[in-house]
C-alpha cells in the first residue's frame, strides 16, 4: 500500500517531461491520446476556423520568459523549437504532440532536453483554447502550433 502511495505522490508531484517517441516523419511527446470520434478531424489549421490562441503572442512571450526564470537554468543555443498538436472538442490539447527543431538557419538541430521540456511544460499551462465547430454545429478539433525563438539561450519570440 504504501508504495502505490509513493507511485501516485511520484506521479503528481513530477513537472511535466514529454516521453519522446521518434518516427520517420518526426520526434512527438507524450503519444499516447483518445480521439474523441464526435469530434471531427477534417485536418484544418486554428487559422482556418478562428481557434488562435486568445492571448496575443507578446503576452504569450513574457509569460513563457517569467515560467523560464522561474527554473533559473542557463542554455546557449540559438533557433526554432516548434510544437505541432490538436485542440479537441473541449478546448484541451491533445497530447500527440511533434516537436521540430531548428537552428538559426533552419537546419535539423536538436536543442538541450531540458530546455524542450519546459518549453512544453510552459505550452501544457495554455487552458483558454477556443472550441469549434462546423458550419453544421458539429465539434471539430483542430491543428495548433506554438514556435519559440531562442537566441542564445533565451526565448526572444513566439510565433504565431
Amino acid at each position: 500500500m504504501k508504495l502505490i502511495v509513493l507511485h501516485i505522490f511520484i506521479l503528481f508531484s513530477c513537472k511535466a517531461f514529454g516521453q519522446n517517441i521518434i518516427l520517420p516523419d518526426g520526434e512527438f511527446m507524450d503519444t499516447t491520446s483518445n480521439h474523441d470520434k464526435a469530434c471531427k478531424d477534417y485536418n484544418w489549421y486554428y487559422y482556418q476556423v478562428g481557434g488562435k490562441y486568445p492571448q496575443s503572442s507578446t503576452t504569450l512571450l513574457k509569460e513563457a520568459q517569467q515560467f523560464l526564470l522561474k527554473k533559473n537554468e542557463s542554455y546557449s543555443d540559438s533557433g526554432y523549437i516548434t510544437f505541432r498538436f490538436k485542440i479537441n472538442c473541449e478546448g484541451k490539447m491533445v497530447q500527440k504532440v511533434q516537436v521540430l527543431q531548428t537552428d538559426e538557419k533552419y537546419s535539423s538541430y536538436h536543442f538541450d532536453k531540458n530546455l524542450v521540456n519546459e518549453l512544453y511544460t510552459f505550452i501544457k499551462t495554455l487552458d483558454r483554447w477556443k472550441t469549434v465547430k462546423t458550419k453544421e454545429g458539429e465539434p471539430l478539433l483542430y491543428k495548433a502550433f506554438i514556435t519559440f525563438k531562442i537566441k542564445n539561450g533565451k526565448v526572444v519570440n513566439i510565433i504565431p
